[in-house]
């Protein structure tokens, strides 16, 4: 079983001013074949309790624990061409710290989070 993953944890938008979500965009992996599926996969998360409030594309992200500090989710069925990955900013907000005005990357204490493209 072949593995290919896509680094996701930079470029994540800060919640507006008003208040809002922190949002990372990313499109669809190219050259998927029809058998292939795509997981989202947090490792070394020191705080999971985060990515329980994730929507993927107005959806909740049922995440299953894949071994110690590692999360992961089943995706396939709801990545689009174009993604929208949302965190609510009361969860988020002190992780990321003040900075409102710049793409950032995610704490460490968040893990590693990718996309994963598992083909047979």
């Amino acid at each position: 079983m072949a593995r290919h993953e896509i680094h996701l944890g930079a470029a994540w938008e800060p919640p507006a001013a008003a208040g809002g979500s922190w949002v990372r965009r990313f499109g669809r992996p190219t050259g998927l074949e029809q058998a292939d599926r795509l997981v989202l996969v947090c490792a070394g998360v020191a705080s999971p309790a985060v990515w329980r409030t994730a929507l993927l594309n107005d959806r909740p992200l049922d995440w299953r624990n894949a071994g110690p500090g590692t999360l992961e989710c089943d995706v396939t069925a709801i990545v689009a061409e174009r993604n929208l990955l949302v965190l609510a900013a009361a969860d988020s907000e002190a992780a990321f710290g003040p900075d409102a005005s710049a793409r950032l990357t995610t704490p460490t204490a968040w893990g590693r989070l990718s996309l994963v493209v598992v083909s047979d």
